[in-house]
């Protein structure tokens, strides 16, 4: 037996009372004269066994009333042969799931409608002083508090499906804060989910010994979902009027094979592409699609597919911004740049600049694809800074040496990137033998090298030596093993590396049919992989490179297409970048522009988090192993299944008649103390 409200039997120490009263008699004797006593001294005798007898059943009678009075107001229960529980609380938490796994269907419809209406059930027959704290994925501050039985049902009542998902082990925690602040210790915690296993982290709870965790899982009718998991586009250097590969992964969660899943692709709301999709059961499926776009700036796409009932992941927002011109910026002496203004120029994707080095303005760095320093005889350790700063921020440098009078220049500049060193000045004549058509800086250009081709000649050039720790990359080698183009990444930026310079004293290369493919691959492939989209709930940090010139103190917003609403987040302009925050703020799936007053300066797609998309949930034995593996100890499973899981859910909150059966023996010992002061003489 155990007790609903343990804190009434302190009441015992009523006990104390009867007791003391019968031990000390408080009524006062008086005394009668008799001439002859020897009579009365029998019947004393006899009279003083019949009290004292007397005296000791009442004092038992008063004190097995106490007893009983004590028990029924402490509320008893009887143990049953199930799962142990802890004594039951006047606090309830409820955690309804309300992630999208929940849109599927049950035996008995949509498993969020029956959850709902469960929990809503548990409120209704508790009884009226019970404080409810009510728990769901997309909580705000004011549900974070106790709530009476009327509030609770209504919050429960206006609770909706939402893209956000929390693990089991934050619903605690959120529960605990909830407790910790109404100074409140234990409560009954139920909880309605699917158990998807990505999220119920049962085994993460702090060991508990004192609450009581009742487990309610809601089966899905059919465990099968196609999704969109996600998507990359395959070129970083994105141009109007040319091609633009897009690479799909569409998953299947499911036992079941799938055959035409009809897939489409739009570009600003204008259909560019449509797929029938096979795909197995349990495997992802990899689709190439192509496109192009007739302007440069931003763009959105959507991909599509048909899915039901989960239809949540069935649509994959992205943005992307297309170039009008790549930006190449030539730092050098100025005297030694002819061939790479010729080059540069036959293009018009091409807009070429020059910069002396002795006078830089580095703040128009920011916009520009790619620097090529050209042969610049002393480097200054200001420029080695930002140059460095420019790669990992995203940016692409070429480096072509110096002459040979300034190898030194040539390892501070490596050192200071991390780049190994210079060996030294090899003036023998070589040529160039080893190109890596892997690498797609020629993969699209050069397409194979024959035997017997015409590569160009090297009359000298600097031999690097490379640390394997250094990851550079050897593009293109020399006859002698040395390294004549090298790419090492840096940040989210690439560094080339050219042994020879462009004057004709080192070789021919700058007028050989090889500076074609290989000057236009570095400036075309020159930009970073873009960032096509962010996840709801995960990335909720956007950080933009907007370089030193940032004037305004007016703040940015985001612009939903959508709901045409405007939205402020959190912004924080430092070192060149500013870093916009999105805790604390609802956004929807789609696309935003960014935006200063009344300019779009890009575009941000934003999908829901695919982790809700993987159906793979525990069942009631799995469950029951998580429970044994946390630190829990008093826990119960109920089988939504069960024809009579209905009744079990009501009797969880109904009180037992129990305490009845001792008002009644406190009723029965009353009376016959009663009959024993009035018949007893």
């Amino acid at each position: 037996m155990f007790f609903i409200r343990p804190e009434f039997l302190y009441g015992l120490i009523a006990l104390l009372i009867p007791v003391i009263i019968h031990l000390f008699n408080f009524r006062r004797h008086r005394k009668l004269y008799f001439s002859d006593i020897s009579r009365l001294k029998n019947i004393t005798t006899h009279t003083r066994k019949h009290q004292k007898l007397k005296h000791l059943i009442v004092l038992l009678m008063r004190i097995l009333a106490i007893v009983f009075i004590v028990l029924a107001l402490s509320g008893p229960e009887l143990k049953k042969d199930e799962p142990a529980t802890s004594y039951r609380t006047r606090t309830v938490a409820l955690y309804v799931d309300n992630s999208f796994s929940m849109m599927a269907e049950g035996n008995n419809g949509r498993l969020f409608e029956n959850a709902r209406q469960d929990a809503i059930q548990i409120i209704e027959h508790s009884t009226d002083n019970t404080n409810f704290i009510v728990i769901s994925n997309n909580n705000n501050g004011q549900l974070n508090r106790v709530l009476g039985k009327e509030t609770a049902v209504s919050e429960l009542e206006k609770l909706e499906i939402t893209s956000d998902s929390k693990k089991l082990s934050q619903v605690m925690d959120t529960r605990n804060r909830v407790l910790q602040n109404s100074e409140l210790q234990n409560c009954d915690t139920y909880i309605f989910s699917d158990f998807q296993a990505n999220s119920s982290d049962i085994t993460s709870f702090p060991d508990d010994s004192t609450n009581n965790y009742f487990f309610i899982p809601f089966h899905h009718l059919q465990n099968k979902n196609i999704y969109i998991d996600s998507c990359r586009i395959d070129n970083p250097d994105l141009m109007k009027n040319k091609v633009i590969g897009l690479t799909v992964w569409i998953k299947n969660d499911s036992d079941t094979d799938y055959e035409k899943v009809p897939l489409k692709l739009m570009i600003n709301e204008q259909q560019k592409a449509v797929a029938g999709i096979d795909i197995e059961a349990g495997t992802t499926k990899k689709v190439n699609l192509n496109f192009t776009v007739s302007q440069s700036g931003w763009h959105t796409g959507l991909i599509e597919i048909e899915d039901f009932p989960i239809t949540f992941d069935d649509r994959m927002y992205f943005a992307f911004n297309v170039r009008q011109f790549v930006e190449v910026l030539v730092i050098g002496p100025g005297d030694n740049n002819k061939y790479l203004e010729k080059f540069y120029n036959s293009d018009d994707i091409f807009n070429i600049s020059e910069m002396n080095y002795r006078s830089i303005d580095f703040s128009l760095l920011k916009n520009i694809n790619l620097i090529i320093l050209n042969g610049i005889p002393d480097i200054s350790t200001g420029l080695i800074s930002k140059a460095k700063q420019y790669i990992k921020d995203g940016g692409n440098l070429l480096f072509i040496p110096p002459l040979p009078e300034s190898v030194n220049e040539i390892s501070v500049f490596l050192k200071e990137m991390n780049a190994g060193e210079v060996a030294g000045l090899d003036t023998t004549m070589t040529r160039i033998t080893g190109l890596k058509l892997t690498n797609n800086l020629l993969s699209e250009s050069v397409i194979k090298v024959p035997k017997n081709a015409d590569l160009p000649i090297v009359k000298q050039h600097y031999s690097y030596r490379f640390p394997v720790t250094s990851g550079v990359e050897t593009i293109v080698s020399l006859l002698s093993g040395d390294d004549f183009l090298s790419k090492k990444n840096i940040g989210s930026g690439h560094l080339y590396l050219l042994s020879a310079g462009l004057d004709n004293s080192y070789g021919n290369f700058a007028s050989h049919l090889l500076f074609v493919p290989v000057m236009h691959g570095i400036a075309s492939k020159s930009g970073s992989a873009q960032k096509l989209y962010y996840t709801l709930g995960e990335d909720n940090s956007i950080v933009i490179n907007t370089g030193n010139n940032l004037t305004t103190e007016s703040p940015f917003t985001l612009f939903s297409l959508l709901t045409q609403h405007s939205i402020i987040p959190g912004q924080q302009y430092k070192n060149g970048k500013l870093y916009l925050s999105l805790d604390n703020i609802i956004l929807q799936n789609g696309y935003y522009n960014f935006m200063m007053f009344d300019s779009t300066l890009s575009v941000f797609a934003f999908n829901f988090n695919r982790d809700e998309s993987e159906m793979d949930y525990f069942d009631i034995n799995e469950l029951t192993e998580q429970c044994k593996e946390s630190g829990l100890k008093y826990y119960r499973i109920l089988n939504t299944s069960d024809p009579k899981y209905t009744e079990v859910i009501n009797a969880l909150q109904k009180e037992s008649d129990f305490w009845k059966l001792f008002i009644i023996f406190a009723l029965f010992v009353i009376l016959i103390e009663i009959l024993i002061l009035r018949f007893w003489k």
